[in-house]
């Protein structure tokens, strides 16, 4: 193929996992050309996005309908999220350009939590029962009528863990409001009202999935370890499942449902959910890439393509690939894999990481990517920003990284990976 007959595509905000999606379409001769949905870079990746792998950075160049009149004449064949703060502002550009993108009358659902829920809901999906509300007064009402504790409160448009709490009284209530009502949240959106929510008991999952004009592929699934820290949850790790097992398969079977009810038919999708006494019950889904982490050297070590890998192979199509794909429908599960991230209980300075040579030492250790370097500041972990790297292991015996999972965390405990200065500490 020469030069002119590139295919082109456009990624809007690829802050986040968008970087390998990048990475993999240029790997197939795709010219790949960046732009912002915002005059500013949001602030947690102000300090560290870089766009010199894109053939061209376009910039903000303000609304849908102006970033459509300027990409008009460069014809390119799709404009997709590279991270969640692009997917309303890709989808509305794909749509003026007409090009394939999701139902543009659901675009709300899909970012509004308490919309997609009753959009689940509507579908006849089992979800937690739920409201918005503009005060902690009606906050606290609604709590009395439902009646059963814990609640959950989030923010209705943010990302994450980002404003996240369980509630398990009154008082935890008022606390969650007064940190969260009014302030900007992690979108760069001011939290106006919050979403109050059933807690919906069991462990958490992940599906995701890449569709094509209705057509879905599921690129993998996880079960999530989650810990607690106060009133907030934080990450543990991901860990690949088998899509053969029964319960695998009524999750995947649920989260295709759900791409129904909130119009997903192109592009990623990243669906979590939690295993309830009901059955499957829908957290949330984001319209794009799953984020923090996909290293395709890791994956195949496991066996597996990256999501960011699969979609790129739908957006070329080169050699009939897109159709194979979702003749396949979904994954081959080949090894055990888990991502690990690291869990910081303060904030404070690193200050050593010879610590992290002990990774090499287990028998299912694979990479560490991203780690931090001495200097680096750390806050206590309360989202999924994979803060300090992610560990990848793999193997093929599970209880062998069950057994490197509880050696990481004694190590973590005792300090002996990373090295970090209280930020409390005074030197003397």
């Amino acid at each position: 193929m020469s030069p002119h007959d590139r295919k082109r595509v456009v990624i809007v905000d690829g802050y986040s996992t968008g970087r390998e999606l990048v990475r993999e379409l240029l790997a197939r001769n795709v010219e790949c050309l960046h732009l912002r949905s915002t005059a500013r870079l949001p602030a947690p990746v102000a300090g560290c996005f870089d766009p010199s792998p894109y053939d061209a950075d376009l910039g903000h160049v303000g609304d849908a309908v102006a970033a459509a009149k300027l990409l008009a004449p460069l014809a390119p064949q799709a404009v997709v999220a590279g991270s969640e703060w692009g997917v309303t502002f890709a989808e509305q550009v794909a749509h003026e350009l007409g090009l394939p993108t999701n139902r543009i009358e659901k675009l709300g659902v899909r970012r509004d939590k308490f919309d997609m829920i009753e959009a689940a809901r509507r579908r006849g999906l089992h979800v937690a029962r739920q409201a918005a509300v503009d005060t902690v007064e009606e906050a606290q009402a609604w709590a009395r009528r439902h009646g059963a504790w814990p609640v959950v409160v989030k923010p209705l448009t943010s990302a994450g863990a980002d404003g996240v709490y369980i509630c398990n009284n009154p008082a935890d209530i008022h606390a969650a409001f007064a940190s969260t009502l009014g302030r900007e949240n992690f979108m760069g959106c001011v939290n106006r009202r919050l979403l109050l929510q059933s807690y919906l008991s069991g462990p958490q999952f992940i599906v995701n999935t890449v569709s094509w004009q209705g057509r879905h592929h599921v690129s993998d699934a996880w079960s999530m370890s989650l810990a607690a820290a106060g009133r907030q949850v934080v990450p543990g790790g991901a860990h690949l499942l088998d899509p053969r097992r029964p319960d695998a398969q009524r999750l995947i079977e649920y989260t295709l449902e759900v791409l129904a009810a909130l119009g997903i038919e192109n592009g990623a999708a990243h669906t979590e959910l939690r295993w309830t006494p009901e059955g499957p019950a829908l957290i949330e889904t984001g319209a794009r890439l799953m984020g923090a982490a996909m290293d395709e050297p890791s994956y195949s070590a496991a066996g597996m393509r990256t999501q960011a890998d699969i979609f790129a192979g739908v957006l070329a199509d080169r050699e009939g690939e897109r159709d194979r794909l979702f003749a396949q429908g979904c994954y081959r599960f080949h090894r055990h894999m888990t991502k690990l991230l690291f869990n910081f209980t303060s904030e404070g300075t690193i200050r050593g990481i010879e610590g992290l040579r002990h990774l090499r030492s287990l028998a299912s250790f694979h990479a560490h990517y991203r780690g931090l370097a001495r200097g680096d500041q750390v806050a206590r972990t309360a989202d999924w920003l994979a803060r300090g790297g992610v560990i990848y292991l793999v193997h093929d015996d599970p209880r062998q990284i069950a057994s490197d999972i509880e050696t990481i965390r004694r190590w973590e405990v005792r300090g002996l990976l990373y090295g970090v200065q209280p930020a409390t500490a005074v030197a003397i």
